[in-house]
């Protein structure tokens, strides 16, 4: 692999990162309800299509699932330990940890769907979607469990589960999943209506991620942003590729495993973070500092894992 088609995938979604950016200091566009209400559109409809359209279709025979999810679960898990273990020396104070967790370890769904699909065409869009099935109860239950140290978050395995089964990005992989076990294909009428649907998916959400980015005050911030930033964009990136070579795992569905868990954080976690009492101000740092600096760190990550992983 050589830098340029990392570079090509980048460049779209850092281009519409940067319009979302513009665009809300335009005027028109200025007014919070306006992007609000787009990100709903796009987290609660749009992007649940996108992952149901792409797993219902995709055959799943050629990918060892089995490996693909402990190389991913893994070094998750194993990064979020070390976090937990250090907390007191990555992080100022409690709400601090939750952020630093959730920044070393969440990951953007917008930006990996789209520079997987960029790279590997309909293969990548499949296994991306699959990969985010992995990870999006992964990291969720995990960042839950973060918020046990603060006393905010749910405070039984059963409010964990209700905010996995609820979330709507599983809800369209599980559904995606379920008609893909029946063997049927999408009927054309039904997928008239839902290509289209997810097809806007990506550029709506990659425009919020933009709009989204929010100054912050640097210094203030400076020991949570440098410790999350280096978990979820150097040592997390190098654990999975570790895990991922000693299990083997074909160089196509690890390259799309390496994306995920080598990309900026989540803006989510910014709505946890505000809404269960973390350090909602770092949590925005760790979003806008993570999201330019990935466009620097992830084609040296995936140069260096293609020439580990082989083609």
């Amino acid at each position: 692999m050589s830098l340029t088609p990392v570079l090509l995938a980048l460049v779209p979604v850092a281009v519409l990162i940067f319009f979302g950016s513009v665009l809300k200091r335009l005027p028109g566009f200025t007014n919070p309800d306006f992007w609000s209400g787009a990100e709903k559109l796009a987290y609660y409809c749009l992007l649940p299509v996108l992952l149901f359209t792409s797993v219902a279709d995709v055959s799943v025979t050629h990918v060892p699932l089995g490996r693909l999810t402990v190389g991913l679960i893994a070094p998750t898990l194993l990064v979020s330990i070390l976090i937990i273990v250090l907390r007191r020396y990555v992080a100022r104070d409690l709400p601090s940890f939750t952020s630093v967790l959730q920044g070393g370890i969440r990951f953007n769904t917008y930006i990996g769907l789209s520079i997987s699909a960029s790279m590997f065409g309909p293969e990548g869009s499949a296994l991306a979607a699959i990969v985010a099935a992995v990870l999006v109860p992964t990291v969720n239950i995990i960042s839950s469990l973060g918020f046990e140290f603060l006393r905010t978050g749910p405070s039984s395995v059963l409010g964990i589960v209700r905010v996995i089964v609820t979330n709507p990005l599983v809800i369209g992989c599980a559904a995606g999943g379920a008609f893909n076990l029946t063997g049927a294909r999408v009927p054309d009428v039904l997928d008239s209506v839902l290509s289209p649907l997810a097809s806007a998916a990506l550029p709506i959400g990659l425009l919020c991620v933009g709009a989204g980015l929010r100054r912050f005050p640097f210094r203030a911030q400076v020991v949570g942003l440098v410790n999350s930033t280096v978990a979820k964009l150097i040592v997390l990136p190098a654990v999975t590729l570790l895990t991922l070579l000693l299990l083997d795992v074909p160089t196509t569905p690890a390259l799309v495993a390496m994306i995920f868990q080598s990309i900026a954080t989540a803006s989510s976690g910014y709505v946890m973070a505000r809404q269960l009492g973390g350090n909602s101000e770092l949590m925005a740092a760790l979003i806008a500092a993570q999201t330019v600096l990935m466009l620097i760190t992830l084609p040296v990550v995936l140069l260096i894992s293609q020439a580990v992983l082989g083609t």
